[in-house]
């Protein structure tokens, strides 16, 4: 953590880049299922653009996964 406000960091947890992988890595654990149903919530309550997004980091954090697998 960097404190008690965003610093300039590259990897600072305080961000929004942060809160987004974070949550990306926390949807590619799960089922195919689970995904699309959490994919429809996103859409629901945040938008098209948000689910759309989500749906990109998954797939970004999913192939970092196979390149180094021990991230996830």
């Amino acid at each position: 953590m960097c404190g008690a406000a965003r610093c300039d960091k590259p990897n600072c947890t305080w961000g929004e880049r942060h809160r987004r992988v974070c949550e990306a890595r926390m949807v590619l654990q799960w089922g195919r299922e689970k995904r699309a149903g959490y994919y429809a919530d996103v859409k629901k309550c945040r938008g098209e653009d948000a689910a759309q997004e989500l749906i990109r980091e998954v797939k970004q954090q999913w192939e970092i996964s196979q390149r180094q697998p021990s991230l996830l």
